[in-house]
């Protein structure tokens, strides 16, 4: 029997790389940052590393579009999780 796994959210890559999860669309701007976007194009958010206390944790940053700026949620210990919290 073979299963099939998504793959993961990998934002250290030396050429910008596009992946999907679930519905959304994951772009590597730089090696610490991914755009998050909807398949229409719209953006999400973006999902940057960070360090935290000598270990790497990730951010994401939500786009409100009708407020024209971006709100940060709690960091994550793992790339999907934090694409995860721009999901819902």
């Amino acid at each position: 029997m073979q299963t099939t796994i998504e793959p993961s959210l990998r934002i250290r890559t030396a050429h910008p790389v596009a992946r999907s999860r679930g519905d959304l669309r994951i772009l590597d701007v730089r090696d610490d940052l991914a755009r998050v976007t909807r398949a229409n194009g719209e953006i999400v958010g973006y999902v940057d590393r960070v360090d935290v206390a000598g270990d790497t944790a990730y951010r994401a940053r939500r786009y409100v579009a009708a407020e024209r700026r971006f709100v940060e949620l709690p960091n994550v210990w793992s790339a999907d999780d934090a694409v995860d919290c721009l999901r819902w």
